[in-house]
């Protein structure tokens, strides 16, 4: 298919966690964060993330508001005259929940245009939100979003050539799945709070993809200088192993579970 390249880059604990306490330690003085370093490596043209962590960095759970009583819009995509910026901040929110302010975002002096990532379904009264901002929305979908429609999209209207994909953990694991992730650009800072309720670098959720294991090649390793590790894995795709039709793998688990007392 015709898409961008595809870099997931995320930074997780030691004990592989995307979100906790330890993101609130103070790095080294006059170090600056690996995580940004690196991403400044790459010559990338917008950046993919889920509306969690959307919500989590940008818009801070606040409400759009909307007009329920807001004309029909025209059918299919929208580009808003900002979308000639040539780099993007693509939002997958395909229920319409977040509330952006402006339909431009500022990091390291780059700025970028939002593009949202709807479904069929999204509601009129949304998109009319998005037109009044002036942010582009690409349909992707007819009530769940389509990972291989979104990425066709986004490298044919958006003509993005490549694409850093960056959490959540589901939204990460849903492109792998799919496989649709080319590399995976993981920073591993030098430490760990042990949280048993923060989300890892990858998490399946039933109803969007399952758990069939994935392989990895390492590409490189790098010691940064704030004591990060930073490994590029190169995705070779999911296992050929059939689990659901194992029955020694099936046996295994049922006696784990009663063991458990499940």
């Amino acid at each position: 298919m015709n898409r961008p390249k595809i870099i997931c880059h995320m930074e997780t604990s030691l004990d592989g966690k995307i979100m906790g306490k330890y993101l609130w330690l103070p790095g080294k003085e006059g170090v600056e964060d690996s995580f940004g370093v690196i991403l400044k490596r790459y010559d990338y043209q917008a950046q993919l993330l889920g509306r969690t962590t959307i919500d989590d960095n940008f818009t801070l759970y606040k409400k759009p508001e909307v007009n329920e009583k807001a004309p029909p819009v025209p059918e299919g995509d929208f580009l808003a005259e900002g979308a000639k910026l040539g780099q993007y901040l693509i939002a997958i929110d395909s229920h319409g929940r977040l509330a952006w302010e402006d339909n431009v975002s500022e990091s390291d002096g780059k700025k970028a245009h939002i593009v949202e990532i709807l479904t069929e379904s999204t509601a009129n009264s949304y998109k009319d939100f998005l037109r009044r901002k002036g942010i582009s929305y690409l349909i992707c979908g007819k009530d769940q979003v389509d990972l291989t429609v979104v990425c066709g999209k986004i490298k044919d209207v958006l003509h993005v050539d490549t694409l850093i994909l960056g959490g959540g953990a589901v939204l990460n694991w849903s492109f792998l799945q799919a496989e649709l992730v080319d590399e995976v650009s993981q920073v591993i800072a030098p430490a760990a709070d042990g949280s048993t309720e923060t989300q890892t670098l990858f998490m399946a959720k039933k109803g969007l993809s399952n758990d069939q294991p994935m392989l990895f090649t390492p590409l490189s390793v790098e010691i940064m200088a704030d004591d990060a590790v930073w490994i590029r894995w190169k995705v070779d795709g999911k296992s050929d192993i059939d689990f659901d039709g194992d029955p020694e793998f099936h046996a295994v688990q049922e006696m784990v579970r009663e063991h458990r007392g499940e």
